[in-house]
């Protein structure tokens, strides 16, 4: 594989690293680092030479560790041999010890001491983009996207994190396609948006059919009634403008009388979810009994990281509780570190169907894209 940006960086700001691969990565740029690229058995010395012949850009995550370091420059003074063109990615506020500024210190740099990292991080992307050939004005995606693996410190760094306070830095990089309250996994589904709770919350029964129950002023809109849903449970529609959906409440409102347009709005999504024994993947559930599964691609520990969804979807989780799905966000909390477990909160869906004509079926689709439908049923009808 033929990669674009060689990331420098000492093993103290191996977080801040991550974001930066994760970004880079999000925006299409091919990122070489270390440990990440390295082949199991190999020099460690070979690899990151062969790298620095290959790629066009440096990206040296400048700090007080950089400073101390004692490989950083010796990758850069390659880099400079290789005319590579060289980005020094400041997240400290120090000037370059005499080992890197003879090489680095008339070179313009990007700051990005001043939180959140998330903004610095789309710049640099931006700026990275320029200059590799073929790619000046191709435009970067927005923020979320694969996440750099977890850079384990390779032999002789030491391992610290006290960087980790940089702007509240984000190991960036997210996410998923939502689905509506308790259906059915439809045929490759959206994300499903979760918030995080105060503790791990079991998962509620899936919604099924509920027992008739009245519905307060029938007739008002023609849209009150109760429905046969196409998770084959039944919602119930009041005039005075809640809803049910088995034990889920919800809202609906009108948007267009002449339209027959309405939205339902249903209550955030909470999925709780286990990362495997060997960090790898994860698996879980939402209250609606909607599976989730994703395969990690960027991160080596926790649920920080790059996955990609089930649905081929990648989803970014950062450390300071947030994570992203394309352009949806989230949270996230910790449930039970040692046993890997965390919740993942989403904002509910949002249904925006049509009445038909003769008042018996609604059909739409929500935010996440996924298609919602129901049939005028008596089986709840006012008593």
């Amino acid at each position: 594989m033929a990669f674009d940006v060689f990331i420098s960086y000492a093993t103290e700001d191996r977080v801040v690293a991550n974001a930066v691969c994760a970004r880079l990565e999000s925006a299409g740029i091919r990122c070489w680092i270390a440990p990440r690229d390295i082949t199991a058995g190999r020099s460690y010395g070979e690899a990151i030479i062969e790298a620095i012949h290959e790629v066009k850009v440096m990206v040296l995550v400048f700090s007080s560790n950089a400073n101390a370091s004692g490989h950083i420059p010796k990758e850069v003074e390659r880099a400079v041999s290789n005319s590579l063109t060289i980005i020094p990615f400041r997240i400290e506020d120090v000037m370059p010890g005499k080992s890197l500024d003879y090489f680095i210190g008339s070179v313009h740099w990007l700051d990005a001491m001043s939180p959140p990292l998330d903004r610095h991080l789309d710049n640099l992307a931006n700026t990275v983009q320029k200059l590799l050939p073929g790619q000046d004005g191709r435009p970067v995606p927005p923020r979320p996207g694969p996440q750099p693996s977890p850079v384990p410190a390779p032999p002789g760094r030491a391992i610290s994190i006290k960087t980790l306070g940089i702007g509240a830095v984000v190991l960036a990089a997210i996410v998923l396609a939502a689905i509506h309250f308790w259906p059915k996994p439809p045929v490759n589904p959206g994300p499903n948006p979760p918030t995080p709770t105060p503790a791990p919350q079991p998962v509620p029964t899936p919604p099924g059919p509920v027992p008739p129950e009245p519905v307060p002023n029938a007739g008002t809109d023609p849209i009150v009634g109760c429905y046969h849903w196409f998770n084959n449970g039944t919602v119930v529609i009041r005039a005075n403008g809640t809803m049910t959906g088995g034990p889920f409440p919800g809202h609906w409102r009108r948007v267009s009388a002449a339209g027959r347009e309405y939205t339902f709005s249903w209550p955030t999504t909470l999925f709780s979810v286990t990362v495997s024994a060997d960090e790898r993947s994860l698996s879980g559930m939402n209250q609606y009994q909607y599976p989730l599964s994703a395969t990690r691609t960027a991160g080596a520990a926790g649920l920080i990281g790059a996955w990609n969804l089930s649905n081929n979807v990648p989803m970014v989780v950062f450390p300071n509780g947030a994570l992203t799905v394309g352009n949806l966000k989230g949270t996230w909390r910790t449930v039970n570190a040692s046993g890997g477990s965390y919740s993942l909160t989403w904002p509910g869906p949002v249904d925006t169907v049509t009445l038909s004509a003769d008042d018996q079926r609604i059909s739409g689709a929500n935010q996440y894209g996924v298609a919602i439908s129901g049939t005028r049923t008596e089986a709840c009808a006012a008593k």
